[in-house]
């Protein structure tokens, strides 16, 4: 099943394959890069992936 999800960064909408999905798989905006994180299923909640320095 296909779930939309909103770049916290960009604000577009990312479409996202949610069967295929696991916690802790990053995926990324195609329009800003931004990596996001999926921390949960259901409901699908994402966190932006911080770069280490």
């Amino acid at each position: 099943m296909k779930k939309v999800i909103k770049c916290p960064d960009c604000q577009h909408s990312i479409k996202i394959d949610s069967n295929t999905l696991e916690v802790g798989d990053i995926v990324e905006c195609q329009y800003c890069g931004t990596e996001l994180e999926i921390q949960s299923l259901e409901p699908l909640k994402t966190s932006i992936v911080e770069e280490e320095k």
